[in-house]
């Protein structure tokens, strides 16, 4: 947990284990860069509730901090720029 970042983000810590799970549940692949498991299923896999889930995408989406497509959901540069740039200059 990068707890500077979230707090430059001005985002609750459970807002950013969703963001962080969707960036990394999403596909590598550049043709295809998306988280496509379901809210349910990120419920179940971070232990929260469904309604946690939508309520931390909402926030992250009105943030800037994720995209949503009929693919599914991804990470926006914002986040990426956040966390990466973060984790080099933390080295």
């Amino acid at each position: 947990m990068l707890h500077d970042v979230r707090d430059k983000l001005d985002i609750s810590l459970t807002t950013f284990v969703v963001i962080d799970s969707i960036h990394k549940l999403s596909s590598s692949d550049v043709r295809f860069p998306y988280c496509v498991m379901s809210k349910n299923d990120i419920a179940d896999f971070l232990k929260i509730s469904r309604r946690t889930v939508f309520r931390s995408i909402d926030e992250a989406e009105n943030l800037g901090l994720i995209e949503r497509s009929e693919h599914g959901l991804r990470a926006s540069e914002k986040w990426i720029k956040a966390v990466e740039i973060y984790s080099i200059q933390a080295k």
